[in-house]
């Protein structure tokens, strides 16, 4: 067993301070009435207990099971999905934005270990999920966006990448999945379309420059491929353990509750 907290043990000291000043507060107020099967130095004994345990529960102790080594990548990748008017084309099959939602899972299949935060780019770009190798975590949230939300107005990638540049230190790269190619440095544009598309008069324009869209997954795997290149990884190791503050922190509250349920107020 370990100690996280080690440092808490430190608190022991006030321990008699603090009965001491506990200890003239209960003579000093006349409104307070004792009534204890325990005699007052038992009493304060049980205060005394507890505290420790307190302690011992702020020290936070644990059982280490076991170890485990995991892979972790230094490249942060910020995804920038595009939800404008655009999207909902569907120029490509079942629509550009459904097409772009099944592109990106194929891509998680082939990252390795990159932290990826998403960023949903329409009017007002916001961030949909932080930098996380969680990428089930990511579809997750991303399948539960409300669809009255998408599909508005036009996609302000300028203000997004702001956002990107917040969020992820170097080194670092950003993907743009869209109809069209914002001009950006250390950017990947994946271009989700095969012709013009027009919607209540307005046209969309697919873009020329990136990589083009393809029923094939080689596509994104190739992305997969050059992200994976430029990105270096290392293991590190974990440290399985189970949680004890509990235990002393149940006793704790315990032993202050037979200690203390018989003082009442004087009406």
């Amino acid at each position: 067993m370990e100690f996280l907290n080690f440092w808490a043990f430190l608190l022991l000291i006030f321990i008699p301070l603090f009965f001491a000043i506990r200890s003239k507060t209960l003579q000093i107020n006349k409104k307070v009435i004792i009534k204890n099967k325990f005699t007052k130095k038992r009493r304060f004994s049980v205060f005394i207990l507890a505290y420790i345990f307190l302690i011992i529960a702020l020290a936070r102790p644990v059982i280490l099971n076991s170890s485990q080594k995991v892979k972790v990548s230094n490249l942060n990748l910020v995804i920038l999905l595009d939800i404008s008017k655009g999207m909902v084309c569907k120029d490509i099959y079942p629509n550009r934005y459904e097409a772009a939602v099944n592109k990106l899972k194929v891509l998680f299949k082939h990252l390795k270990y990159q932290n990826v935060a998403l960023i949903l780019v329409g009017e007002n770009p916001y961030l949909l999920s932080p930098l996380t190798t969680d990428y089930s975590s990511i579809l997750y949230l991303l399948s539960h966006v409300s669809k009255k939300d998408l599909f508005r107005g036009d996609s302000n990638f300028l203000e997004a990448f702001k956002t990107a540049k917040n969020i992820a230190q170097k080194p670092r790269v950003f993907l743009t999945i869209s109809y069209k190619a914002p001009k950006f440095q250390n950017t990947i544009n994946y271009i989700v379309g095969s012709k013009t598309c027009v919607i209540d008069g307005e046209l969309f324009k697919t873009s020329q420059e990136g990589v083009h869209f393809s029923y094939s997954d080689q596509d994104v795997i190739q992305i997969a491929n050059e992200i994976n290149k430029i990105s270096k990884s290392k293991e590190i190791t974990i440290k399985k353990q189970k949680e004890l503050f509990y235990y002393p922190l149940f006793i704790a509250i315990l032993l202050i509750f037979i200690a203390s349920f018989s003082i009442r107020i004087k009406k």
